[in-house]
């Protein structure tokens, strides 16, 4: 029941970063995130977190669960909602995915004791001593590498220069990876070059992909909900699927956003999508498209601003011997995602990074039309357990941000 009661917590969380990045400057470009990664190493920071700023990490994540159902949550989705594939990796005829959490700590510190067993048992995390006092572009390199390797290459470079120093204790990072074929792929065959129509009220030029299978879609006020769903192979314990909601009207987004933001409870899954229904026009965009940002004046923003305040923040319960007072410096966040005939591979990385001493910086119908030809959401969601993977808006399909 609390994992349940995460998971909400976590699809409202979900939108709620879309939502706000919509509305942010360059808010009608493209845009990918992770909310699954972002929650994952918020997680993290809040084991080691105590007083009022625990208490706003919670409630950021998410009040209905409270800390230990977000713990839960992370913990059952390192362990089985997106543990590795089969060791063979080839998925069992399913998605591949990856989900690592990975902890730096300066080699003149350490995890305290109680800390460190939270890490390992619930977030399968190990610590890793860096030297980011004596060489922190090297303890950069080493992280970064460690990035690269958990998104199977997709994300490269991640924290930027100077992104660490010698005033960095520690480190938290997220990285996930998933590579997923469509349970009924698109021929390549029947791709045709379209219009997609843009927000300033322009169009380009898109490669569309269509079917003339039955698909899952509803139609609600406003908008119509097509879900893609993942081929499982072997795997039975976990069912994948992409949701494209598109607005009926051509500059809809945003007051669809704004609906799903207002109400998490619009988010489809399996069970209210399905049953197929027959397509007339049936139109999808292939598009590729990538999204680095800081997140840090993002979540304060929304709320959470405690971790980020100076002498106000309270991470005690994470290092020892205590150094001065810690905050969190920046929160580092890449999202990568591809979707094509064959299906779909994403990536996201999320870092959290420290600093000591310092304030931061601040109704089915009979047939059914699908053109995605406008601006529109997508999820990846992982059906059974209803947690978002990946989130984002597709503005413009011919360029990959």
């Amino acid at each position: 029941m609390e994992i349940a009661e995460a998971v909400r917590d976590e699809t409202t969380m979900a939108m709620r970063v879309l939502g706000r990045l919509a509305r942010a400057p360059r808010g009608d470009s493209n845009l990918a995130v992770s909310p699954l990664s972002l929650h994952a190493a918020l997680a993290l920071l809040g084991a080691g977190a105590g007083g009022e700023t625990l208490d706003q990490i919670i409630a950021f994540l998410g009040p209905a669960g409270g800390g230990p159902a977000h713990a839960a949550l992370a913990s059952h989705v390192a362990l089985r909602t997106l543990a590795d594939s089969s060791p063979g990796g080839d998925g069992g005829g399913g998605p591949k995915v990856r989900f690592a959490n990975g902890v730096w700590v300066d080699s003149a510190l350490r995890l305290k004791a109680a800390y460190a067993g939270v890490v390992a048992e619930k977030y399968r995390a190990e610590a890793r001593p860096v030297s980011f006092r004596d060489k922190p572009e090297e303890a950069r390199r080493q992280i970064n590498e460690w990035f690269e390797s958990a998104t199977a290459g997709r994300i490269k470079d991640f924290l930027p220069e100077r992104a660490v120093d010698e005033a960095t204790p520690a480190v938290l990072g997220n990285a996930l990876y998933f590579k997923g074929a469509w349970e009924s792929k698109f021929e390549p065959q029947s791709t045709r070059d379209d219009v997609f129509y843009l927000l300033n009220g322009g169009h380009v030029p898109t490669p569309f992909m269509s079917s003339g299978k039955r698909q899952y879609i509803a139609c609600r006020a406003g908008y119509k909900v097509l879900r893609l769903p993942y081929a499982r192979g072997r795997d039975t314990d976990r069912l994948f699927s992409m949701y494209i909601y598109l607005p009926d009207e051509r500059h809809g987004l945003a007051d669809l956003l704004r609906k799903l933001c207002s109400d998490p409870a619009l988010i489809e899954d399996s069970g209210t999508l399905a049953e197929k229904v027959p397509v007339g026009a049936f139109m999808v965009p292939r598009f590729s498209l990538s999204h680095k940002m800081n997140a840090a004046e993002t979540l304060q923003d929304l709320g959470l601003r405690l971790p980020f305040e100076y002498p106000g923040a309270d991470l005690s319960g994470m290092l020892e011997p205590a150094p001065e007072k810690i905050v969190v410096s920046a929160v580092y966040h890449e999202c990568f995602v591809e979707v094509n005939e064959e299906g779909t591979e994403a990536a996201a990385a999320t870092a959290v990074v420290m600093l000591i001493g310092c304030a931061a910086p601040k109704t089915p119908v009979h047939v059914v039309d699908f053109v995605a030809d406008h601006p529109f959401v997508f999820l990846i969601k992982e059906d059974l357990s209803g947690v978002v993977v990946f989130a984002g808006q597709v503005t413009n399909p011919s360029v990959s941000n």
